[in-house]
């Protein structure tokens, strides 16, 4: 089957092109997860995507399309789900230890990703070196996490579908539409939480958009080198949208000390001693963190309880 006449469509260029609805966004994507189309298509969409960019209702099509492609799992305590797909190239890469804190508060934390890059440290390479779980096949994902409290899911396991189209850029060079909704996709079919990290200064308005078409618990949040944690230095504003609820959680918060371990080689072993230094209390964790995994927890804890009260303007202490 062919698309190219959704290929016409949105391949004109950034002035040419034109949007897809909602339905033909959901069977492009259809076509394109199920290999129902050639590689130089799937090549073609990727491209002329990444140079249009993606409308919300393109981008809820798209994930109505994924939604098949996903196992639906269900847990009794409520799960948080991290998207971890840039990994650390500057800093200490925190995701870990950040779903290892999170589960210590109860909630189960679903690290989620693929490791593209191999000058960037990934969660996957952090879970390997400090011995956490990682989960290996689709079949044991259900009682995996239950079992573990906090794991990481390679997309590979989550949804290889998915990680093929993200793959595809290795061949072209360049991110593609697969990369902005593997931040957003959503196993998990009991109570749940997903963070939504960006970059760019256009997709806050459009994650907006595309999580009220499809509503999920989720706070979005400016990432740190494209992972869903606070920099070292600063907490950036985080915007929780629970219960249908919106509201500007925190504002942006800065912390300039840093302890001299900071600045040590941040490769997995690296980061290893330092996780295991914070955690055996010999070194202190980075305050913007501290105030990440408490400002998620009030948030989430106000979410089950009814609504969110009403926003705070500064980091809790």
């Amino acid at each position: 089957m062919s698309i190219s006449h959704y290929l016409k469509q949105i391949g004109r260029g950034s002035k040419g092109a034109s949007d897809l609805n909602r339905s033909d966004a959901q069977t492009l994507m259809s076509q394109v997860l199920s290999r129902a189309v050639t590689d130089l298509e799937i090549g073609a969409f990727c491209m002329a995507m990444r140079i249009k960019g993606e409308t919300s209702d393109e981008l809820a099509g798209f994930y109505d399309a994924i939604k098949p492609f996903l196992p639906a799992l269900s847990f009794d305590q409520p799960v948080l789900l991290l998207p971890s797909y840039n990994g650390a190239r500057k800093t200490h890469l925190m995701t870990p230890l950040l779903a290892k804190w999170m589960s210590e508060l109860g909630y189960l934390v679903l690290v989620h990703g693929t490791h593209e890059d191999p000058d960037r440290i990934g969660s996957e390479q952090v879970f390997r070196e400090m011995g956490w779980p990682i989960a290996t096949a689709q079949d044991d994902l259900q009682s995996f996490l239950s079992l573990h409290q906090f794991a990481y899911f390679p997309l590979e396991v989550l949804s290889p579908e998915l990680c093929h189209l993200l793959a595809v850029r290795k061949v072209i060079g360049v991110r593609n539409s697969g990369h902005i909704l593997a931040k957003m996709i959503n196993p998990v079919v009991s109570a749940s939480y997903q963070v939504s990290n960006y970059t760019h200064p256009a997709y806050p308005v459009i994650i907006e958009e595309f999580f009220k078409i499809h509503q999920a618990n989720v706070v979005s949040m400016r990432g740190h080198e494209g992972e869903p944690v606070a920099s070292p230095r600063r907490l950036p504003e985080l915007s929780f949208q629970m219960n249908q609820y919106d509201s500007a959680w925190t504002s942006e918060a800065r912390y300039d000390e840093l302890p001299a371990q900071y600045q040590f080689a941040i490769d997995a072993a690296s980061t290893h001693r330092l996780y295991d230094d914070i955690l055996r209390g010999a070194c202190p964790a980075p305050q913007t963190l501290v105030w990440q995994k408490e400002a998620f927890h009030q948030g989430f804890s106000s979410a089950r309880s009814s609504a969110l009260s009403a926003p705070q303007t500064k980091c809790p202490d």
